[in-house]
């Protein structure tokens, strides 16, 4: 192996899920649309300027270069541009194909240029296949989907480690467990399948959020997460990992930011606030950690507000005002480039079920109807199809995408809808009680 500077003997980075002209969905008017348009593109140039500046041996890529086929061909001229810029500073890329740009989807894709080394950039989409860099000393083994619905444990087809060489696997997996009920189950594997390959790094790709899977000891098992959020269940920092082999085999991770726009959640505690205007001083408070943390990057920001308060009926008796007063304050806290997609109140009134509520009336009956909605399937499958009127008044935007409305079919979405509305309709009957 070449000897790098610091001692280094390898150096390289593991990135995944680009998204490449990921379309937006759900975006209201007043949103940062063109922001967000071109965020992806503009993480991808982060990348390969860190790519040249840190010297790196090559670039990895576990799957999900494009978010499925191409509107335009201007997608596909993009990443042959951002291609060439690596190439001609002598770095290599190699890529598999995930879920998203399988090759039964692509088919229509322009031809890559071959690496510096030789190798394609794309690994097989039908068989496991080894690359070679011996002026490296590195094998790098890997598979892409050949199908969308990729359902095979693709590590049994993998070759052993190489000897002799630092052995690298690129996968695109659910890998069982790690998607937490977010992600489709994809090439679906376990830690120990991975481990018994015997290679000294796996780069995995297809989980949007940055995870490590394996133990002190052991071979990295890693999931850089995705390059730029694109919505609100992908907030927080967004990059890759940048990875050095030093000469006695001790292997370093660097994560590395590289997203130009932040999506970020604020979680508001009024747990015991005594007036409604006691909202807006803790959310300043909130807010300003939130921002801090920000890296001075314009965010999109949902809040949450939570907590058992005397003013609860006051702020869901309007929730326009409060909703504006705290986007108009959240620019003064974070300035122009703060945009709040939304605000969610999750509030408790004051008074508690007394014991006689519970056991009879009005009240005891819906919160036995609650109950038997949990864990009656045919009784929540009636829920969801008077839930059809609902679904074909909404626009389309609020029912696509990862944030969707009560997707039909879904029954867990109902449960978790009905259990955001239980209280709200527990409260109304309480405050009709008290009226009357």
């Amino acid at each position: 192996m070449k000897q790098k500077r610091g001692g280094a003997i390898l150096k390289f980075i593991h990135t995944a899920d680009i998204h490449l002209d990921s379309p937006l969905r759900g975006l209201s008017s007043d949103g940062p649309v063109d922001q967000i348009r071109i965020a992806v593109r503009e993480a991808l140039v982060n990348l390969a300027e860190l790519a040249v500046r840190e010297e790196v041996d090559f670039v990895l890529i576990a799957g999900d270069i494009y978010d499925g086929t191409w509107d335009k061909a201007d997608t596909g001229l993009y990443f042959l541009k951002w291609l060439d810029r690596l190439q001609k500073a002598g770095i290599s890329v190699y890529a598999i194909s995930g879920n998203h740009d399988a090759a039964s989807k692509m088919v229509n894709v322009f031809q890559l240029p071959p690496n510096p080394s030789g190798h394609p950039v794309m690994m097989s989409s039908q068989t496991a296949e080894t690359f070679l860099l011996d002026d490296l000393d590195v094998a790098i083994h890997g598979r892409g989907f050949a199908q969308q619905a990729e359902a095979e444990n693709l590590v049994r087809q993998y070759p052993a480690a190489v000897p002799g060489k630092f052995n690298i696997g690129m996968l695109h997996t659910s890998l069982d467990g790690a998607a937490g009920g977010v992600h489709h189950r994809y090439a679906p594997c376990v830690p120990s399948d991975l481990i018994g390959r015997g290679y000294d790094y796996w780069a995995l790709g297809h989980i949007h959020t940055r995870k490590h899977h394996h133990k002190p000891g052991q071979s990295p098992i890693v999931f850089p997460g995705n390059i730029q959020g694109r919505h609100i269940r992908e907030s927080g920092p967004k990059g890759c990992e940048v990875v050095t082999v030093d000469d006695d085999g001790t292997v370093t991770l660097d994560f590395v930011r590289l997203d130009v726009f932040r999506w970020e959640v604020c979680t508001v505690d009024v747990d015991s606030a005594e007036s409604p205007d006691e909202l807006l001083t803790r959310f300043a408070a909130a807010m300003r950690q939130v921002a801090a943390n920000s890296d001075g990057l314009p965010m999109a920001v949902r809040v949450i507000v939570t907590g058992t308060s005397v003013a609860h009926d006051d702020w869901l008796a309007d929730t326009n005002r409060w909703t504006d007063q705290i986007r108009a304050d959240a620019i003064t806290i974070g300035g122009a480039n703060v945009w709040v997609e939304k605000v969610r109140f999750d509030t408790r009134p004051t008074r508690r079920l007394t014991s006689e509520d519970v056991e009879s009336g009005p009240i005891a009956e819906l919160l036995r109807l609650f109950d038997e909605l949990e864990c009656d399937d045919e009784l929540t499958m009636l829920v969801d199809a008077e839930l059809d009127d609902l679904r074909n008044k909404l626009p389309d935007e609020l029912m696509t995408g990862d944030d969707s409305i009560a997707p039909k079919g879904d029954l867990g979405r109902v449960r978790s809808l009905l259990s955001q509305i239980q209280p709200m309709v527990v409260h109304r009957l309480l405050s009709e009680e008290v009226s009357s």
